[in-house]
Formats: structure tokens, sequence, C-alpha cells
């Protein structure tokens, strides 16, 4: 981001840090958050069933099993990614993180790209 503005990379750190800060308060608070035209985050959970409404309210919380982030990308998002509108191209210059060329990493990333869009399977 610090290429695209004059703030510096230390401030984009910063800021991320707090929103992602805020972001984890608003969600423990049992609300959702959106992030203009980004998208926004839910909480989702998953829970053991019981027969009646009696169990369920005994037990309560003890019955949630996972409790999961949902996001939801924004329709300005939804719209401007539609598969359709995609030009994918074939990358040819994607290294390898194993690989001992330059750029390649210690083995923990992966790679990045487009596809054909043609589906059919490159090597």
């Amino acid at each position: 981001m610090e290429k695209r503005s004059t703030v510096s990379s230390a401030d984009v750190k910063a800021v991320l840090d707090a929103l992602q800060y805020e972001v984890i308060e608003a969600l423990e608070a049992g609300n959702t958050v959106r992030l203009g035209d980004i998208g926004s985050f839910r909480l989702t959970m998953k829970s053991q069933g019981v027969e009646t409404a009696a169990e369920a309210k005994k037990k309560g919380a003890q019955l949630i099993k996972q409790v999961n982030v949902q996001f939801t990308k924004s329709t300005t998002m939804r719209d401007t990614l539609d598969a359709r509108l995609l030009d994918f191209s074939i990358q040819e210059d994607i290294v390898n993180a194993s690989d001992d060329s330059p750029g390649g990493g210690s083995g923990t990333g992966g790679t990045s790209g487009g596809g054909s869009g043609s589906g059919e399977e490159l090597p």
C-alpha cells in the first residue's frame, strides 16, 4: 500500500493491527463487522443438537462445538470479481517456493496467479 500512497509500511502495519483488534472486539460482542465495499465478517457456530428446548436451555453454551468467522464479500466485490468478466491467462513466470532459482522462498509459501480459464490442467 505504501507504493500507492504516502503512507509508510510501518503505518500500514499499525493500521492493520488496530483493525484486527477492533474486528475481534466487535465479533466477540456479537456484532457483524462491515468493511465498506470489501465485505463483512460475522461469527457462525456449530453445535450439538438436543431433543427439546428445555435441554438446550439447560446445557446452553456447552452445546457449542465450533465457532468460525464467516466473510461475505460485498456486492461491489462480487460483481467486480465475476469470473465471466475476468481475463485469466497462463503465467509462465511463476516460481515454486522450493525451486533454487532467484525469488524462491523458504518452502512455506505457495504460488499465486491466474490459470488459463480453459479448464485444462497445466503442468
